[in-house]
């Protein structure tokens, strides 16, 4: 995973739903660090890693070199 990276922020304890906004950390003490876009202004929120989904704006197109299935 890179960092920053452009994420989907669902946080219902946050009131988000599929808010875009920029991973900027993930703190070792359980919180996303994440700049969201509010009207004109950029604000930094910290939102707990537990109840949170992110999800990558940029879709995944094809699987990495290295990956493999076994079957």
């Amino acid at each position: 995973m890179d960092i920053p990276m452009k994420v989907y922020v669902t946080c219902p304890m946050a009131e988000l739903k599929q808010v875009p906004g920029m991973l900027i950390s993930v703190s070792p003490h359980g919180f996303y660090e994440i700049n969201l876009i509010y009207g004109s202004n950029t604000h930094l929120i910290l939102v707990p890693v537990v109840g949170t989904t992110l999800t990558a704006q940029e879709p995944v197109l094809s699987p990495a070199p290295s990956f493999e299935v076994e079957r």
